[in-house]
């Protein structure tokens, strides 16, 4: 993986963090025999509690100390199967081989091996990859199931999916519960931005009072989640305006191209980098699993509505996939399977209200208070509804989104902070368009959106951005609109061929913000975009480290008016 980058940058060591890192990738974990002995500790079974088949969110989870104790159990032994012979049927039951389900380091892989993927990177980085190696597909079977994660295809959340279902499957026998589900990390909720914490610590005490090693710690997360002090930025997890999406491909590139991939990159120090920021890596973390968990229940939320309808097409039902059973026999299945009622068995304990509440807000990085759900304005500052009463239908005045701005030039992010003013035409039509992206909203049935085309790069960056739309003669009219991650071009293979990566486009809702930025004149004249790098960590203070020679462009910047949801 080449990733360049200045020489002040690469000075930037990260010290007395990266010494504690190299010591905790030290940890000792249980052999084979002392996981059954200690397993055999736990409860065979958790309390009838919660009804059989609902996964719970992490918070309701956690109040069960037997769930947990249970969990515990399962990632104890599974991992303790590691060292299992290659060539045997308990391996393919172990942590390791379903993670390289996932993906691997590896001569055969398509990601790539350590080597290719440590290539260019930071000084600072290279302590991360310690201890991990290469590895070789042993069989036929593992041929046929590893590195089968699905990215930027239309069978995303239908191969992660599968991938949880059979996970799950192997966690129960592990732990010998029957009812042991697994539990979603709600980050979506703004009250649950910080990592569950029976992952943070590096051991815990057992039910007979003996401290043991916590198999659902990872030293090789970003140095802030392993001292508690990082949280996630409840701006880059707000689905709000993705749940009203109409159409299956939107909503899912939605969110494995935002929310999904900027937590995999904020947990992990960074994308490309393990832990959770490098793809071949990510599944090693136990929090992979709650995190994806909560990516199916976004699924799971968005079907719920209703309109909204999943693919039918024989090409999309008719996909299969492989993947192992608790005897480690391989058995295939397609995605069809997933709604004919024949192999999921479970709920979510929230999945038909996801949306949150208007009330729930944070503060900003900037310092600003923000609403996640609409923008909250003070009476005092709202603008006039611009609208008058007689304002014609939205059907007639848009019958596709029209741009507000004049077309933009490509824009090369090439340092951590980069501004562009948009330039708005006035007069004609453009008026009308600009009262229609500042009435209230539900005053018409429009919506505007940041629309960002033609995302490509040389090289990985290294970082995200955040996007903030920013009033240019009243700093404090700030609001961050979204951000920008690249987890899914990481890899190998995307390093060395990036150039022939589809340009990426980001699509960013921002009604309210819109209007909150243009402020108590409702001018949208003085509206800059901007862009930030960001570690996407809040609570620790970091900087990023940006490749700034990357050649890292956007094409066309656009805000779009277009008729709602």
């Amino acid at each position: 993986m080449r990733i360049t980058t200045s020489s002040r940058a690469a000075r930037r060591l990260i010290g007395a963090a990266t010494l504690a890192i190299a010591t905790a990738f030290a940890v000792p974990s249980l052999s084979h025999a002392e996981a059954n002995a200690e397993a055999a500790k736990a409860p065979a079974k958790t309390p009838a509690k919660t009804p059989d088949g609902i996964r719970l969110s992490w918070q309701d989870f956690a109040k069960d100390p037997a769930k947990v104790a249970s969990l515990r159990k399962a990632v104890a032994v599974m991992k303790a199967r590691n060292s299992a012979d290659h060539a045997s049927a308990e391996y393919r039951t172990s942590w390791e081989y379903w993670a390289n389900m996932h993906g691997y380091f590896g001569p055969d892989s398509p990601f790539g091996t350590v080597a290719d993927n440590t290539q260019g990177l930071p000084q600072q980085y290279l302590v991360y990859f310690k201890g991990i190696q290469d590895t070789t597909p042993p069989d036929q079977v593992a041929k046929d199931v590893w590195a089968n994660c699905q990215h930027g295809t239309p069978w995303f959340f239908a191969w992660h999916r599968l991938y949880l279902l059979y996970f799950e499957k192997q966690l129960q026998a592990a732990a010998g519960d029957p009812t042991l589900r697994l539990p979603y990390w709600d980050y979506s909720n703004p009250a649950e931005l910080a990592m569950p914490a029976a992952f943070i610590d590096k051991t815990y005490v057992d039910g007979s009072g003996k401290t043991q090693p916590n198999p659902l710690y990872e030293a090789r997360r970003a140095p802030g989640w392993l001292t508690g002090k990082a949280t996630l930025n409840g701006n880059s997890t707000n689905i709000n305006s993705a749940l009203k999406l109409k159409q299956f491909t939107a909503y899912q590139n939605y969110i494995e191209g935002r929310v999904h991939g900027y937590v995999h990159c904020t947990v992990g120090v960074t994308c490309p980098v393990v832990d959770m920021g490098s793809v071949p890596y990510s599944s090693n973390d136990p929090v992979f699993w709650s995190h994806h968990a909560n990516i199916d229940r976004m699924w799971s939320c968005w079907s719920n509505i209703s309109g909204h309808q999943n693919p039918d097409t024989d090409a999309f039902l008719n996909q299969p996939y492989s993947f192992v059973d608790t005897s480690g026999k391989e058995f295939t299945v397609t995605v069809r399977d997933l709604f004919n009622g024949t192999i999921v068995d479970y709920k979510y304990e929230q999945e038909t209200n996801c949306a949150r509440g208007a009330g729930e807000t944070l503060v900003a990085s900037a310092g600003s208070t923000v609403a996640l759900a609409a923008a909250t304005v003070k009476a005092g500052d709202q603008p006039p509804n611009p609208l008058p009463p007689s304002a014609p239908a939205t059907e007639s005045l848009l019958a596709e989104p029209q741009p507000l701005n004049a077309p933009s030039q490509p824009l090369a992010l090439t340092q951590a902070k980069t501004k562009v003013k948009i330039t708005m035409p006035q007069g004609g039509d453009k008026a009308r368009l600009q009262a229609f992206a500042l009435a209230p909203r539900n005053a018409a049935a429009t919506e505007t959106h940041l629309i960002l085309e033609g995302i490509s790069y040389k090289a990985h960056p290294g970082t995200m951005f955040d996007v903030f739309l920013e009033n240019s003669k009243d700093p404090k009219k700030r609001v961050q609109v979204g951000t920008i991650s690249f987890f899914s071009l990481s890899g190998a293979a995307a390093a060395k061929h990036a150039e022939h990566q589809a340009p990426k486009t980001d699509d960013f809702d921002v009604t309210d913000a819109l209007r909150e930025v243009a402020g108590g004149k409702a001018s949208l004249s003085d509206v800059t975009v901007s862009f930030e790098a960001t570690t996407g960590r809040t609570g620790t203070g970091e900087k990023p480290t940006m490749n700034a020679d990357a050649g890292l462009t956007i094409q066309k910047i656009s805000l779009m008016v277009q008729p709602a949801q």
